[in-house]
């Protein structure tokens, strides 16, 4: 977290472009950056080095971290109305999660213990399919086909929605046992 906050651009504890690109999406929300030349300039060296960490990134087997890297863009451009050149990096984000092999649960054994690396992946893989379908449901954009396989993943294969299920439903349980002994106690 320390190297997004300082901006640090070393590569020595995260990818420059990861760095960049959180700066870049963070300042899409400040109202005040056309206005200040300054920002402008920053704004655009940090969007370069972020597109130029991507372009390595793909030259790698870093899927993970080009994973992230890819949402990030995604993102900054669908928030700014791009919506084809967001088409496009979808597309390069479901081609890459398909050449890295990255799902949301494993295709044999048990599922992997939760961590860090697991929690990027899973959030990476979850922009994906949020993004896809933004595009086709709020901007006209073709039908979500190539992240299909893993929103069905995420639907009906991942073991999380289960418990997460099963807690509300508790929650809920125990929400109305709740009401009704209070209801209960103030009948006469």
């Amino acid at each position: 977290m320390e190297a997004f906050i300082r901006g640090d651009q070393s590569g020595t504890v995260l990818n420059r472009g990861i760095v960049s690109g959180a700066h870049v999406l963070g300042m899409l929300f400040s109202p005040d950056i056309k206005d200040t030349p300054t920002m402008v300039k920053f704004y655009a060296r940090r969007t370069q080095i972020a597109l130029e960490c991507l372009a390595e990134l793909l030259k790698g087997k870093d899927y993970r971290t080009t994973l992230q890297s890819l949402t990030m863009t995604t993102s900054s451009y669908l928030l700014i109305h791009m919506t084809q050149t967001g088409q496009l990096y979808i597309q390069k984000t479901c081609d890459l999660i398909e050449a890295g092999g990255l799902r949301f649960v494993p295709t044999c054994g048990r599922p992997p213990e939760f961590s860090e690396e697991l929690h990027e992946t899973l959030v990476g893989l979850s922009q994906t399919i949020y993004w896809a379908n933004y595009l086709y449901l709020m901007r006209g954009g073709p039908e979500p086909r190539a992240t299909a396989k893993l929103e069905r993943e995420f639907r009906y294969e991942l073991p999380v929605g289960g418990i997460t299920s099963m807690f509300s439903y508790t929650g809920l349980i125990f929400y109305h046992r709740k009401f009704i002994q209070s209801s209960l106690r103030s009948v006469p």
